[in-house]
């Protein structure tokens, strides 16, 4: 996961929740809440692209730890494999 699109990300999430705060014309607790609320879910869904690829990472190395019928070609493949998703997005 690029860190840097992570924070792209939530810090567009920021800005569109605080546009249509300032749209509205009304800045109170509410709408306070409501750019908290924004950036809390855009945080929790950076969050859970980050755990299901650490769930995949972990599945991949549980694999190739217990070496089921695995040869060091299949392995470094299946290895190759996850760091690729990591490195998407």
């Amino acid at each position: 996961m690029n860190k840097e699109q992570a924070f792209n990300r939530i810090a567009t999430a920021t800005i569109k929740a605080l546009k249509e705060q300032a749209e509205m014309g009304k800045v109170n607790a509410k709408t306070t809440e409501t750019v908290y609320n924004a950036i809390e879910a855009a945080f929790n869904q950076e969050y859970l692209a980050l755990f299901a690829k650490l769930d995949d990472s972990k599945t991949a190395l549980e694999f190739i730890a217990k070496g089921e019928d695995l040869d060091i070609k299949q392995a470094v493949a299946l290895a190759q494999q996850t760091l690729s998703k990591l490195a998407a997005n």
